[in-house]
């Protein structure tokens, strides 16, 4: 092998097994991330690497007869779980999926009316620094500036003000339920469509735990590796009669060929999440999160952001209880052993990169077993820690605690 490339390959090989290590001698409570079963990854009935492109049914290519069946068990399951009319499987990713339902259903520099970054809003959801901010012409809501809450007559307002093509909910950092139907009359009174990022909360969705956009919204997108813990790819939901403009938004919209590996994945995945099981582990993972919010609150009502939550995350405001940045209480909790991310907050100061906050969820530590009496010695963790971001002391013991819990074997652990 040539004497450059040989040195890259060690340097993966060695750098692969860290990474490895880092995952396992950590505890993850990143919102957006999850502990995928092994099975998905190693116990696939397929395991080889074909790849076709076009719809179902659809396909320019030989060989795909096996391929259309199981993308329609995927399309079943997603339509069966969500009581969806129909459902697109193929989007590589949620920022995809997002793309695919903006093109099929919109015009260059149409309006659309969507969260707002500070206030939970994703870079999909119309930042000019993404391409839906490019293409599209974007209006924001916020939030009520005390409670932390959507102010739905703000939303109608708004609307009524601008009359967008589309109004756009869900969001990548707002930890409340959404009111689906409410913003459905304010979609219907303007002659907009309603579409719902669903990313986050969908795995809490898929079971009920948190309501469901259906049959209130036009349009429904989503990603599979956060509360789905399933592989990394998106899904487009929507109604019957925008059938034809979706898939047109994924293919040719958006993207060429599907791998097949993926997409059993996927089905995979979706069947799972209409098990006992993973009801059980849903309602876990709101058990466990329900203890960050009680113990940060206990703590201070300023800090837990809109007072609580209903989904899987909690957004906790460092840099007014603190005085810790986001970004520097993200690293001081990484030194203990604790994943997390930094975070913009509603009422937010500082510059996106450094934020305010930091968000936690608990999608992982569920997954990986972890339970209510796991998280209070976390909560006491996270808030010791953040008091104490210069005694060495503090840390060191912090740094224990969580090594102690990390080394522990659990049931239901998806890695075990």
């Amino acid at each position: 092998m040539n004497a450059i490339l040989g040195k890259l390959r060690t340097a993966l090989l060695k750098t692969a097994k860290l990474q490895d290590q880092l995952e396992s001698t950590t505890i993850n409570l990143i919102a957006a991330d999850n502990a995928t079963p092994f099975k998905y990854l190693h116990k696939l009935p397929y395991k080889r690497y074909a790849i076709t492109e076009g719809l179902l049914g659809k396909r320019p290519y030989a060989g795909v007869k096996y391929f259309d069946q199981i993308e329609q068990i995927a399309v079943d399951a997603a339509k069966y779980i969500f009581k969806a009319d129909h459902a697109n499987v193929q989007p590589h990713s949620g920022s995809q999926a997002n793309q695919s339902a903006y093109l099929g259903l919109l015009a260059n520099g149409d309006r659309v009316l969507a969260m707002s970054f500070s206030a939970g809003g994703h870079l999909t959801h119309g930042l000019k620094i993404n391409f839906s901010g490019r293409f599209f012409d974007f209006s924001f809501y916020g939030v009520d500036a005390d409670s932390g809450l959507i102010d739905y007559k703000e939303i109608e307002k708004k609307a009524i003000e601008i009359h967008p093509k589309m109004i756009v909910c869900g969001a990548s950092s707002y930890p409340r339920n959404i009111d689906y139907e409410k913003l459905s009359l304010i979609a219907r009174k303007v002659g907009a469509y309603l579409m719902a990022d669903i990313s986050h909360p969908v795995g809490l969705i898929a079971t009920r735990v948190n309501p469901s956009p259906f049959p209130f919204v036009d349009v429904a997108t989503l990603t599979l590796d956060k509360t789905l813990r399933g592989p990394h790819g998106g899904i487009v939901l929507c109604k019957q009669e925008l059938r034809e403009k979706i898939d047109k938004g994924v293919h040719p919209g958006t993207q060429s060929s599907i791998p097949l590996q993926r997409i059993v994945q996927i089905a995979l995945c979706l069947i799972d999440a209409g098990s006992k099981e993973y009801e059980l582990y849903t309602k876990q993972v709101i058990k466990n999160i329900k203890i960050f919010e009680k113990n940060f609150n206990q703590f201070s009502k300023s800090l837990v952001i809109s007072g609580g939550t209903d989904t899987h995350m909690i957004i906790i405001d460092t840099y007014n209880v603190f005085g810790l940045t986001g970004k520097e209480a993200e690293f001081l909790l990484e030194e203990v052993g604790i994943l997390t991310n930094r975070q913009v907050v509603p009422k937010e100061t500082l510059k996106p990169y450094v934020g305010s906050g930091v968000r936690l969820g608990t999608a992982w530590s569920t997954s990986r077993g972890y339970l209510e009496q796991d998280f209070e010695i976390l909560s006491n963790v996270i808030l010791d820690t953040l008091k104490n971001p210069t005694d060495k002391k503090a840390l060191s013991l912090n740094k224990k605690l969580v090594s102690t819990l990390v080394k522990k074997k659990r049931k239901n652990d998806t890695w075990a």
